[in-house]
């Protein structure tokens, strides 16, 4: 299975299974993009790799994703993702608002300096936050986490949407609450009140695959699955499963490119401009007929701290029974 590409893009082929067991091909385009002077994006030097697996920023599954893989067979919109840290700018404020707005979607988060429980005559409070300069903006630093303080394993909780975070107490919780770390990364509109508050996890990354409500998507694999559909996926499997940005970070309608970007105070620069290039790749497929495909965009990763964007653009075709008949896959640039 030949590829040509035309571009100065990386692209990849891969063959997956759809639901029914057909045989999928998939053309993948990933675009790298240096961000120069003020906000103009041009095509990067090197050109980051198609990324093959998950990328953790610490143990695999007990930490957050920092690159997803791009192997997905189908997304049903596109993921818009920040990677990077949140920058005080100076600011004698005890908290900076960091912003994405990508189009019409946006999303802000409040970060926080350390803070933690305190006990002042009996009263649980917030202290003040410490100053930082920077701060990650990884769900490590999120509401979430787990708890196994308990020495009855039946008592033992973990936040289901954000197992790694932090802040999570059990109902039945035998944790020390003076001295516990509270999120530094908290939703504007729904701040934490108090030690029994569990507001949703918040952030700008990749959320795990086996986090909520991901999780909820990928199907019921019970007996019924092992004994009349392994190895297939369950049948109610649902294809939103395969878009890993955060909830509120998914645009339900695929990005076509062109849109306009704002990074509030996830930069040195403090507020970050540009447009998204309007390049589209286009696919064509030899057969026995010339054949091509739409090609959606259909994940952003925006990293300010790299001085860089990156645009993944997929497409498929139902190949079933006719794997061996695809000689060439070419990859063309369309402005």
């Amino acid at each position: 299975m030949e590829m040509v590409n035309q571009t100065s893009f990386v692209a990849e082929r891969i063959v997956l299974q759809d639901k029914s067991g057909r045989d999928i091909l998939v053309v993948i385009v990933k675009c790298t993009y240096s961000i120069e002077g003020k906000g103009h994006l041009v095509p990067a030097e090197v050109q980051v790799p198609i990324q093959m697996a998950d990328d953790f920023y610490g143990e695999p599954g007990e930490s957050s994703v920092r690159y997803e893989s791009d192997l997905a067979l189908k997304k049903v919109g596109t993921d818009i993702v920040l990677l990077g840290h949140a920058y005080s700018q100076g600011s004698k404020s005890p908290h900076v608002d960091v912003s994405l707005k990508v189009g019409a979607l946006q999303s802000t988060v409040r970060v926080f300096g350390d803070r933690r429980w305190d006990k002042v005559l009996g009263i649980t409070r917030i202290s003040s936050p410490e100053p930082f300069e920077r701060i990650p903006l990884v769900y490590e630093r999120a509401y979430g986490g787990k708890d196994l303080s308990s020495p009855d394993p039946k008592h033992h909780e973990h936040e289901a949407r954000n197992p790694v975070g932090r802040g999570f107490r059990a109902k039945k919780s035998k944790q020390e609450i003076e001295g516990m770390l509270i999120p530094n990364l908290e939703d504007p509109a729904h701040l934490i009140r108090d030690i029994d508050h569990r507001p949703e996890p918040v952030g700008f990354g990749f959320i795990g695959r086996h986090w909520q409500p991901r999780m909820s998507f990928a199907g019921t694999y019970d007996e019924a699955w092992m004994k009349n559909r392994c190895p297939l996926l369950p049948d109610d499997f649902d294809d939103r499963y395969f878009n890993g940005a955060h909830p509120k970070l998914v645009s339900r309608q695929y990005l076509q490119g062109n849109e306009p970007v704002e990074v509030l105070n996830a930069s040195v620069k403090g507020m970050l401009r540009f447009s998204l290039p309007g390049d589209r790749p286009g696919v064509a497929v030899m057969m026995e007929e010339e054949s091509s495909f739409q090609m959606n965009f259909d994940t952003l990763i925006i990293e300010p701290d790299e001085n860089r964007v990156m645009m993944v653009w997929r497409g498929s075709q139902d190949i079933y029974n006719r794997l061996y008949q695809v000689k060439k896959i070419e990859v063309m640039a369309h402005g």
